[in-house]
């Protein structure tokens, strides 16, 4: 059975760029796949999203890469690090990022694109959440809680990230804490969903969890 994307769940910018990765025939791009929020739209179209978060497990040399795009169109805001490049490509925001943790699931593909897995998705908006979580950040959870319980997610993350110290405590913590997110516009949704209700969900679903 092929995967379904949902292609409409994207704004006709982003859907433009990535066909030109589509049409590209550049060297770089089987050694990255396409990840975050955008990707998850992709799979499950329930929120617009534009951003295109490019992950690689291999290193790479940002300069190259920032001259093969500059091929595809109007490269500006470029920042530069190593096995980073952040910039915005024809006005819509790109990262590329080396990124070592292994892939859990197996990754779908849609032409040359190759696209995370839910599973690898989730892990990473989790430790996100961790980190800072914004209003998309636990719409995507509430709506990836729906494929995965938190008790699957927390296993898949010590398998995902075991060489990341990171604090489960901490994260279950910061996974009911909405107080930054409350104040942040929704975002476009093609499945409708009331904050509150996702708020009351994922409560539900911290304080029954058993690890």
């Amino acid at each position: 059975m092929s995967q379904k994307f949902f292609i409409d769940s994207l704004p006709p910018f982003t859907v433009k760029l990535l066909a030109l990765f589509q049409k590209d025939k550049s060297s770089f791009l089987p050694d990255f796949y396409l990840t975050g929020g955008t990707a998850l739209s992709l799979l499950l179209g329930h929120r617009e999203s534009e951003d295109l978060d490019w992950f690689s497990p291999k290193n790479f040399d940002p300069v190259k890469l920032q001259s093969q795009l500059l091929k595809l169109g109007n490269l500006s805001r470029v920042e530069l690090e190593e096995n980073t490049l952040n910039a915005y490509l024809n006005e819509v925001k790109v990262q590329f990022l080396g990124y070592p943790y292994p892939l859990l699931g197996s990754l779908a593909t849609w032409g040359n694109i190759k696209i995370s897995s839910l599973l690898d998705i989730a892990c990473t908006k989790v430790l996100t959440i961790g980190v800072r979580g914004s209003k998309k950040d636990f719409v995507d959870l509430y709506f990836l809680l729906k494929q995965f319980s938190l008790e699957e997610l927390f296993t898949a993350l010590a398998k995902k990230y075991r060489r990341v110290d990171y604090n489960q405590p901490h994260i279950l913590k910061a996974l009911v804490y909405f107080v930054n997110a409350d104040s942040q516009p929704m975002p476009r949704m093609h499945q409708q969903i009331d904050w509150a209700k996702i708020k009351k969900e994922i409560i539900g679903k911290v304080k029954a969890i058993k690890l």
